[in-house]
């Protein structure tokens, strides 16, 4: 099976019952960011760069354990920055798992050599590791030599300590998808779990000028440093993230991303060769990267609690923070976002809102339903 049994049985459940209350968004995996430094500074990534301000603060792990509580989502992503930074990261899997959550560390994996004896051997704990391209275009995306070397030796160590281990692959517009094939082949040989592909979104703050928001107007936009300034309360801060030539970067950032139809010409490429792989991909995510299909944007499915609060409205795009996780419910102005509404949501084809899409879309087909259920009874 793709997953485990007992996420699937745990999902299936918990749809059932948001089902049967009559709840038309319920949460269905968490994106937890106890943190928003990084020991890299990778191509495309806009994380790090709009919370720059608050790269010195962490979440208390009370914090983190309640945003889960509060969700109630039976998956919660731990991601960031980069999540092995976070001093608690052995408390957090600990009480995550005591509440029955199934957790996805997603890392860029150089740090999982230091965790491996300190968290649990479980189905319900996976490693999600960022691999964008073989040894050459992953460390020239990191903008450091070697990663791509150590990664992969990490992962095989994880592999050996009878670990999970799934790996998530941004495709770019500079990507070639043939080398992303060699990628998926050796991946493979290694014995991991499963593989995501899934093309890059284009953060505002790598963007040549301000893109325009004639629907959107009325909300209040944050500069970096507005939802929280004061020194961290939590110690010590993580070593800093390791900085690139700044006049070169952003530049060179603008020319990654990807429209629909060039993100759909890339898919289309490599259709063929895709299904020998064991990929974590929905077969109706894949369809619609290829255009051969619509699917709704969920982004209200995949909540992101950050350092700063609720993070509204999805975990690409930010127009405020709210205290409570009601209140981002609630509060979010949903009826005016996605692709012909919001033109910021035209170009995201990002597994975060449409991966959970097609779960919801296929609980209104049959013929959806099934493909759902018999990829994941595949190989």
């Amino acid at each position: 099976m793709r997953f485990p049994w007992s996420l699937v049985k745990t999902m299936s459940i918990h749809l059932f019952r948001s089902r049967m209350r009559g709840r038309t968004r319920p949460p269905l995996v968490l994106m937890l960011e106890p943190l928003f430094a990084c020991n890299l500074a990778c191509e495309g990534c806009g994380r790090i760069r709009e919370y720059a301000a608050m790269a010195h603060q962490q979440m208390s792990l009370e914090e983190c354990l309640h945003a889960a509580r509060e969700c109630n989502a039976p998956v919660v992503s731990v991601c960031g920055g980069e999540p092995l930074l976070y001093r608690d990261l052995d408390r957090l899997v600990l009480g995550l798992l005591s509440q029955k959550r199934f957790i996805y560390l997603c890392t860029n994996g150089l740090l999982i050599p230091r965790w491996l004896d300190r968290l649990p051997r479980t189905e319900s704990l996976t490693w999600n590791v960022h691999l964008d391209g073989m040894e050459a275009t992953h460390d020239a995306i990191t903008g450091r030599p070697g990663t791509f070397r150590d990664v992969t030796r990490a992962i095989r160590l994880a592999k050996e300590a009878g670990m999970r281990v799934t790996t998530n692959t941004t495709i770019y517009a500079c990507t070639d998808m043939h080398e992303v094939i060699v990628l998926l082949e050796y991946l493979t040989e290694l014995g991991v779990d499963g593989m995501l592909l899934s093309p890059a979104y284009p953060y505002e703050c790598l963007q040549p000028a301000p893109v325009p928001r004639a629907s959107v107007t009325e909300r209040p936009q944050l500069a970096p440093g507005d939802c929280a300034t004061a020194p961290s309360e939590f110690g010590t801060p993580p070593a800093p993230m390791e900085q690139k030539n700044a006049e070169t970067t952003i530049s060179e950032e603008r020319s990654l991303f990807l429209t629909r139809a060039e993100v759909a010409r890339k898919f289309l490429s490599v259709k063929t060769e895709l299904r020998r792989f064991r990929l974590i991909n929905s077969p109706l995510y894949l369809d619609f990267l290829m255009g051969l299909r619509d699917l709704p944007c969920a982004a209200w499915a995949s909540p992101t609690r950050n350092v700063c609060g609720w993070k509204s409205p999805c975990y690409l795009v930010t127009d405020d923070h709210f205290s409570t996780f009601r209140e981002w419910q609630e509060k979010t102005p949903w009826q005016s976002l996605g692709p012909g509404r919001d033109p910021r949501c035209e170009n995201c084809l990002v597994h975060y809102g449409f991966e959970t899409g097609a779960v919801f879309a296929a609980q209104k087909s049959l013929r959806d339903s099934l493909s759902l259920a018999l990829w994941q009874l595949g190989r």
